[in-house]
């Protein structure tokens, strides 16, 4: 079972405790999940546009960069695959044409 699994487990497990219902029936408590989240968004945005601009600056691929860049490379290669069995179609009517005028 990974970390997150185990972690998820156990805070579903303490959540079916009363003592900890009633704490997270608290609208403090609720209010301090909210801003810790909101914290959490917050610090991951700008540490997101930190290492875009930084990525930016220092002429590197960002991680959205290269997952567009296999999205075309995927989408070359099917084109690439697409045109030699078209090639080859026309290449075996050619020959199967040219079978047929020699006959």
């Amino acid at each position: 079972m990974s970390i997150k699994q185990n972690l998820l487990k156990n805070a579903m497990r303490a959540m079916s405790h009363p003592s900890v219902q009633k704490v997270m029936s608290d609208e403090r408590t609720q209010q301090m999940f909210a801003r810790a989240f909101r914290a959490s968004y917050e610090a991951k945005t700008r540490i997101d546009d930190t290492k875009s601009k930084l990525a930016q600056n220092l002429n590197l691929a960002t991680s959205d960069d290269l997952r567009t860049m296999k999205r075309e490379l995927d989408r070359l290669q099917r084109q690439v695959e697409r045109l030699k069995k078209e090639k080859e179609q026309a290449q075996a009517q050619a020959q199967a044409a040219q079978d047929g005028g020699e006959g």
